[in-house]
């Protein structure tokens, strides 16, 4: 008897390992039919370009009659960001994904820089006499921040939005101002300025739609967004160097005559801002 039960459960181990070898090939050709699996975001990489209305503005002078109420901070603006994910979280795929759920990014940690240019602000006062102070202002900012955005998504493949806040340096490219008169083109001269670099705080809000979704990848490789910023930022001005007529001399906001508005040193370079771009996720 026990000789006869030692063959049985042979055959019976023997009949299993059989079994799963034969069902093994099924299983991987089942798993090969699978989609490749929501794949989360490794980073990403944003551009936009967009223009910033001054905020806080400053007298800077007169045109005619109308005051020009201006921001250093006013502009066009060129922006380079990266993104890199901190807390993934999972939403339901609308779009119908196998899995049910797809990988998004609620917290992201993104470093940022560009190009802020800003040309406006010219002032034509009248000085009495029939003439006339034409002050043409230049500058340019070379940001560079670090700050955070929460997302809220609203599925696979739908929109998502996002609010950010941060801040950084705002590296001075250009300041300057051209000065010229109506009655004495040999009187024109010119205010460089080199303030110490400004330190700046932003806060944002976005939406961000997918452009490229794969439901097998749950995931999008690249997106379109728009973005409103408001940047809280004020430079100062302590001297300058003038130049006109082959010299060259330095001053201050408190001792130039020439400089009509604004006598303080500190000028505004806050606005708010509005930029549309491309994002590019790599997952």
């Amino acid at each position: 008897m026990k000789k006869r039960y030692r063959h049985t459960r042979t055959f019976a181990l023997y009949a299993v390992a059989m079994g799963i070898l034969i069902a093994s090939p099924a299983l991987r050709a089942q798993d090969a039919n699978q989609p490749s699996g929501d794949l989360p975001t490794l980073f990403s990489v944003k551009a936009s370009a967009g223009y910033g209305f001054g905020r806080a503005t400053q007298l800077y002078g007169y045109d005619g009659n109308s005051q020009i109420w201006w921001s250093t901070g006013q502009g066009a603006k060129l922006n380079l960001a990266l993104d890199l994910p901190i807390l993934p979280i999972d939403v339901v795929d609308s779009l119908g994904s196998n899995s049910g759920t797809v990988p998004v990014v609620g917290l992201e940690l993104e470093a940022a820089s560009g190009y802020d240019l800003s040309t406006g602000g010219t002032t034509n006062d009248p000085l009495g006499n029939g003439t006339i102070q034409t002050t043409t202002r230049t500058t340019s900012y070379i940001p560079v921040t670090l700050g955070l955005n929460v997302r809220s998504n609203f599925g696979g493949g739908l929109p998502s939005i996002y609010i950010g806040a941060g801040g950084g340096v705002y590296i001075v490219g250009a300041y300057q101002e051209d000065v010229s008169y109506s009655n004495n083109a040999s009187g024109s001269f010119t205010r460089k300025m080199t303030p110490p670099i400004p330190f700046g705080l932003y806060g944002a809000i976005g939406f961000e739609l997918p452009l490229m979704y794969d439901p097998d990848a749950g995931n999008s490789m690249f997106d379109l967004f728009a973005e409103v910023r408001l940047t809280e930022m004020t430079s100062y001005i302590y001297n300058y160097d003038v130049t006109g007529g082959g010299q060259s001399a330095t001053n201050s906001p408190l001792a130039d005559q020439t400089l009509l508005y604004p006598k303080d040193e500190a000028r505004s370079a806050s606005s708010v801002s509005l930029s549309l771009g491309f994002k590019f996720n790599l997952y």
